[in-house]
């Protein structure tokens, strides 16, 4: 089905049978946000993820329990030469 301008939507697939790959990596907190509505509040949680192989930006991470969102593309980052790692911004909603 395309979107609203007419491109390929592709079809996503996070359910138990989607495939999967262990990635090692530092997550840290990044900080959060708290949205109430009635009835409700849900907590959004970011977190940042260093790793040595490129995560998509359409992956889902599995960490502790909680699934994470990528925000965006991972950057990629070289401060000197043959020390490489990517980052990338991951959220989780609950509530």
């Amino acid at each position: 089905m395309p979107d609203a301008y007419d491109n390929p939507v592709p079809a996503l697939d996070y359910g138990p049978d989607a495939p999967r790959r262990a990635v090692a990596g530092l997550m840290l907190p990044r900080g959060g946000d708290t949205e109430l509505s009635p009835g409700r509040s849900a907590v959004t949680g970011v977190w940042w993820l260093l790793t040595a192989e490129p995560i998509g930006a359409r992956e889902r991470v599995v960490f502790d329990g909680r699934t994470f969102t990528v925000e965006g593309e991972p950057a990629r980052f070289e401060p000197r030469p043959g020390f490489l790692h990517y980052e990338t911004v991951l959220t989780h909603t609950e509530g």
